[in-house]
């Protein structure tokens, strides 16, 4: 017996197969592509049978006897219609007092809006059978997970903005987080702005950042919403953040309402996706209040439907095996959503907190320590800057040709080499995250990132770390 039975017109066929396969992942699909023998016999056995139908509207099931005969058969024995307009016509003869999910223009996405408001009414009509499953890319297959978006900040690095998204578009990092803080006019971020530019027409993906980690760290309250409005207003970005609110309410409904609100508030800022940041709020003894930040998260993604939802990791616990087990808590709380909800983690730019937090159940990381510290690529361990004499020996028998290249370069200075070096480790790094995510190969990727004794240690701190 199949939870949904898809009703669709021959000529929409691509289109069937990519939501059969979509909802098969949490449902049971069923589609005529599976008739043996006669289609008439097979569906007036199937459709009686199923929990409910989705059936996709378009001009050519308009036209189809067949789609409106298999409706009407469905619609006798009571099964429940979740129609989906695949195109500007109007539904078919009979039928359009349907409410229907829009999936027009949708090409397979998994974070088509159209899509994620049929699995949403997909849940509530048919319990799905399994939790959301990480999707291999989004934003258009923009940026894949998980993935590191590689910093950009004027705030204690070692290579002053400019400098840095020379190198990243050189190396031709994917996806780069940058601070508004460094984009309003008052900073003259000309420079700036036209690196992006060429970033983005070589394809390069940017997340620009509130500004509000900086401006919190100097102490400054001079930061204020207009400015990252002004921010967004002049600088090429694919991703926004929104203004946080730092110190958010304690009660955990007023907390929700305030960062729906400052998502809502900022889209006006821009064209681009604007997605929410969860702070947790402070205790006076120290700490952070954690208990219901699950549910916040859960409620605000609910709410909002964002490309990702944000929280700082230094906001979710005391040490890595407390952030791990608070992040297996909020993804617990995500998959009773209808849809896979990405989560970013703000802050976290070292190997082996990236690689435990994604195994727990994050999937997107931004971090400085690519332009703050220098890696040793054969420990998988980072070190102080100034220590890359210790590991030129990497770069020299690197892959990368441009990390070698601009060791040898006279006119590359010291941070410049540093640089390449450490983005040859971390494009390198995300690639194999990805594939051991792909291959469910995480235990053994981070024994290879640490060694068995540290591995056995955290799967009885964090259980089903390693499902």
């Amino acid at each position: 017996m199949a939870d949904i039975y898809i009703v669709y017109a021959r000529e929409d066929q691509t289109v069937a197969e990519q939501l059969y396969k979509v909802l098969s992942e949490r449902w049971e699909a069923w589609w005529d592509d599976k008739i043996i023998g006669r289609f008439d016999k097979v569906i007036e056995a199937e459709i009686p049978k199923a929990s409910c139908i989705v059936a996709l509207f378009s001009v050519s099931a308009r036209s189809k006897s067949t789609v409106t005969d298999e409706l009407r058969l469905g619609e006798k024995h009571g099964i429940e219609i979740l129609p989906a307009r695949i195109d500007d016509s109007d539904p078919p003869y009979s039928f359009g007092s349907y409410s229907c999910s829009d999936l027009r223009g949708w090409n397979g996405e998994v974070d088509h809006p159209g899509l994620l408001q049929l699995q949403r009414r997909l849940d509530l009509a048919v319990p799905p059978r399994a939790k959301p499953q990480r999707p291999p890319a989004i934003a258009d297959g923009k940026v894949q997970l998980p993935t590191l978006f590689l910093s950009v900040s004027s705030h204690e690095t070692q290579l002053v903005p400019v400098e840095a998204l020379q190198a990243l578009r050189v190396f031709e990092a994917p996806t780069i987080l940058v601070s508004a803080y460094d984009l309003v006019t008052r900073r003259k971020p000309q420079a700036l702005i036209e690196e992006l530019t060429e970033y983005r027409k070589n394809g390069g993906f940017v997340l620009i950042d509130s500004g509000n980690y900086e401006a919190s760290r100097l102490g400054t309250r001079r930061w204020k919403k207009p400015d990252l409005e002004e921010a967004l207003g002049q600088t090429p970005h694919d991703w926004a953040f929104c203004f946080d609110v730092m110190g958010p309410k304690h009660d955990p409904d007023r907390a929700i309402e305030e960062i729906v609100m400052a998502v809502e508030r900022d889209r006006s800022f821009t064209d681009a996706s604007v997605l929410p940041i969860i702070h947790a709020p402070s205790l006076k003894s120290g700490g952070y209040k954690l208990d219901h930040i699950p549910k916040i998260v859960r409620e605000v993604a609910d709410r909002l439907e964002p490309k990702l939802i944000a929280i700082p990791e230094r906001e979710l616990g005391p040490g890595l095996i407390a952030r791990a087990l608070m992040v297996q808590s909020i993804r617990k709380e995500l998959n009773k959503l209808p849809f896979y909800q990405p989560l970013h983690i703000l802050g976290t730019g070292n190997p082996w907190s990236v690689a435990i937090l994604t195994a727990a159940g994050a999937d997107t990381f931004d971090g400085l320590e690519w332009c703050r510290m220098v890696v040793d690529r054969d420990k998988n361990r980072l070190h102080h800057f100034q220590h890359f004499d210790f590991f030129k020996y990497q770069t020299e028998v690197s892959d990368s040709a441009t990390a070698t290249q601009a060791l040898k370069d006279p006119d590359i200075d010291y941070g410049g080499k540093v640089a390449f070096h450490n983005l040859d480790y971390f494009t390198n790094f995300a690639q194999s995250l990805r594939e051991a995510v792909m291959d469910d190969n995480m235990e053994a990727f981070v024994v290879g990132l640490t060694d068995w004794e540290m591995v056995s240690y955290l799967k009885k701190q964090i259980p089903r770390l390693f499902k």
